[in-house]
């Protein structure tokens, strides 16, 4: 008789979790969901420059410019022509550039991966917070992942929009 009724008591839960469940295939949303972020602030990415004055191996202007287009972007603060009206205006200058190695860092001073801009943030000809940030990653810190040079592009770019952001 116990027997029987653990039975039970196990088929009634397995038909309650399979059977009462809510989700048809009309109900799934296939995709990212991206909310539409708009911000009153607008900005333009008008020139990246490379002032380290070397010849990399990779386009540091391209990675620089997209980074922060990217970064704007995602925050609702890139400037397009649909939007019109006066945007800020950034003018990005790359200081210094190391691309570095992932077997490198795993021996200290030796594979840093290295990354220094500025930033100009104007409005029409009126200066309005000149912005700089550094990143370098060095013995024991991302020591496997290849290609860490893009990541740092990303991660110093949006270290930039915010502190165009804390400026404004």
């Amino acid at each position: 008789m116990d027997k029987k009724i653990r039975f039970l008591a196990v088929l009634l839960c397995a038909v309650a979790l399979f059977a009462c469940s809510k989700h048809h295939k009309e109900d799934l949303v296939i995709g990212p969901y991206t909310p539409s972020i708009s911000s009153p602030i607008k900005i333009k990415v008008t020139d990246v420059s490379n002032d380290a004055h070397k010849v990399f191996d990779v386009d540091v202007i391209g990675l620089l410019w997209t980074g922060l287009e990217d970064s704007l972007k995602k925050r609702g603060m890139l400037w397009t022509a649909q939007v019109g009206g006066q945007p800020y205006t950034l003018v990005g200058h790359v200081l210094q550039f190391k691309k570095g190695s992932a077997p490198g860092r795993l021996l200290p001073w030796y594979g840093d991966t290295l990354l220094e801009v500025r930033c100009e943030l104007m409005d029409g000809t009126r200066h309005v917070a000149t912005i700089e940030a550094k990143r370098k990653l060095s013995y024991g810190q991302a020591t496997m992942t290849r290609e860490v040079w893009r990541q740092i592009f990303t991660e110093i770019s949006e270290e930039v929009v915010v502190q165009a952001l804390r400026k404004l």
